[in-house]
């Protein structure tokens, strides 16, 4: 079970929806899913190569509340904490126990 005092970081998830633009094509933008409170912990990034250049890749894992989780959130989702321009995406979620779930994130170029 998880200490409500763990859960000290304020995270935004945010989901890119196309709406039409009235002229045929589509305009992307990003709409806030839900604020929650989870824990971060980053993991040891790892550099890779993506059109010529050495890039390196970050990942974050957050542990959150299991009701706060199955609500809204999937896998694409972008999350961004509260006070910090680094986007993450959602790449994997996977249940702990019965009352916690861990995210799995890379951070956005």
């Amino acid at each position: 079970m998880i200490n409500a005092g763990q859960l000290r970081y304020r995270i935004t998830i945010k989901r890119n929806a196309n709406t039409a633009d009235g002229y045929g094509g589509f305009t992307s933008t990003q709409s806030t899913i839900a604020t929650i409170w989870g824990d971060i912990k980053y993991l040891n990034g790892q550099v890779i190569f993506r059109d010529g250049q050495r890039i390196l890749q970050t990942g974050v894992e957050i542990t959150l509340r299991k009701n706060t989780a199955t609500t809204n959130i999937q896998i694409g989702d972008v999350f961004q904490l509260t006070g910090e321009t680094n986007k993450y995406r959602i790449n994997d979620m996977y249940e702990v126990d019965l009352y916690t779930y861990k995210i799995i994130a890379d951070k956005q170029d």
